[in-house]
């Protein structure tokens, strides 16, 4: 049964206050600034905290808790998830649409209410609603600044009576069925992608025939590496979600992210802008594709970091994968003999290298800052989410416009020449096979 259709609407008319009224308009002003039309338990708590003495954020701040921190790690989460809606559609709470997280908060208000002889829904509830929720992210979020259910209830005093002049009267919700896959627990992971498994054998026959020489290398060699990229996005991004689910998120599953299937990792600024960009500036398709990670789900800050250093882990483990041959003692006369072959995969190893130095440079939008960023004070996280829109854009004009990318390019050709010497020499007449229109 959908988490949003758990409980049914109350029969008897409850009343939805000026407070929560207040807060829920705030939430979605928030969603709006970010390109988002359905409100979740992030932007519902957020709400209550940015609405100057809103009855939820009376009762939080009872907790000895810093509020801005709370608001900070909320503001972090809503702008990784800017441009998109993460959840379905949920339903309606007084005319204010839901995701599926935001109608499990609603839900569980409204269940609460009833459960207190309560005829009204504040933001008190709403809070409440979240900490009833275990898998709602705005509850997730306030039991990592130690507020449990049974406090908050002791603290929030339901029973003071709201005067009926501040509240309004309707249906509080209308819900509308999940539409997220089922998660077949039995074997724990979804099944790998068709599409996938399609991709690897296209590389896989790519690179037959670059191996056998049939046709021309140049092409062959330009869609092979391309291909190459593609699974190496995949194995990239599955390293992250696979973190996340083994941490506590579960959303990965829901959302694809397990079933090495790219075009579940594509974002049209990652995945297909940037790469192009990058690769008609000299042959180096970056940055790649996105994964959302409900951070909120992951309660250790270790594991976070663990989570943003798993894409570049698995980045470096492919491309390791791929120079193996030279690792392990490759002839000269096998090289002389397939050298389209070895030239192009030597290049695509090179490519893995690169992005895995890449990553790791403490940037906003990148992994080596997400790595960093559980442990970096509020202060800090405020500028660098203020640049998080334009992070990458600014990234790319450091690496094309001063010496800053010449000294990552050099970093990387050391690093593939101490791994095999030869493979680096391959990997740069590889350039010239897979520029093949120059």
């Amino acid at each position: 049964m959908s988490a949003s259709t758990q409980h049914a609407p109350s029969r008897k008319p409850l009343s939805l206050t000026k407070d929560g009224t207040q807060v829920l308009a705030t939430a979605q002003a928030i969603a709006a600034a970010h390109g988002q039309k359905f409100l979740t338990s992030e932007h519902i708590l957020l709400g209550a905290l940015e609405t100057r003495g809103s009855l939820g954020e009376q009762v939080l701040a009872q907790f000895p808790i810093k509020i801005e921190n709370l608001k900070t790690r909320l503001w972090a989460y809503i702008r990784l998830d800017s441009g998109q809606d993460k959840d379905p559609y949920g339903g309606e709470f007084y005319g204010f649409p839901l995701s599926e997280d935001g109608a499990k908060v609603m839900a569980a208000a409204v269940q609460t209410a009833e459960e207190q002889g309560l005829d009204y829904i504040d933001s008190r509830l709403m809070l409440l609603g979240m900490l009833r929720r275990l898998d709602a992210r705005g509850g997730e979020i306030l039991r990592q600044f130690d507020v449990d259910e049974k406090a908050y209830l002791q603290r929030a005093e339901l029973n003071n009576p709201v005067p009926q002049s501040t509240r309004s009267r309707g249906i509080p919700l209308k819900s509308k069925p999940s539409r997220h896959p089922k998660i077949n627990r039995a074997s724990r992971f979804p099944q790998i992608s068709p599409i996938f498994l399609l991709l690897v054998a296209i590389f896989a026959g790519l690179g037959y025939l670059l191996y056998a020489g049939i046709g021309a290398p140049g092409q062959l060699t330009f869609i092979f590496v391309l291909a190459g990229w593609i699974l190496a996005v995949s194995f990239h991004e599955f390293g992250h979600a696979l973190t996340a689910y083994l941490s506590g998120d579960e959303s990965v599953a829901h959302m694809g992210y397990l079933t090495l299937d790219p075009l579940k990792y594509t974002h049209p600024l990652m995945s297909i802008i940037f790469p192009i960009i990058f690769l008609l500036m000299g042959g180096i398709p970056l940055p790649g594709g996105a994964v959302y990670i409900n951070r909120a789900a992951i309660r250790k800050r270790w594991q976070l970091s663990v989570v943003s250093a798993a894409g570049p882990l698995a980045t470096l483990i492919f491309g390791l994968l791929l120079l193996s041959p030279f690792m392990f003692g490759l002839s000269e006369a096998t090289i002389r003999a397939h050298a389209a072959f070895w030239q192009a995969l030597s290049l695509l190893a090179f490519f893995q290298i690169f992005a895995f130095v890449l990553n790791l440079i403490p940037w906003p939008g990148l992994d080596g800052f997400g790595i960093l960023e559980p442990y970096l004070p509020p202060s800090v996280l405020r500028y660098a989410y203020m640049l998080s829109g334009m992070g990458i854009f600014l990234f790319f004009l450091l690496f094309a416009y001063t010496p800053f990318g010449q000294w990552v390019g050099l970093s990387v050709w050391g690093m593939m020449q101490a791994i095999s010497r030869d493979a680096a020499i391959l990997a740069f007449q590889g350039f010239n096979l897979f520029f093949f229109w120059k």
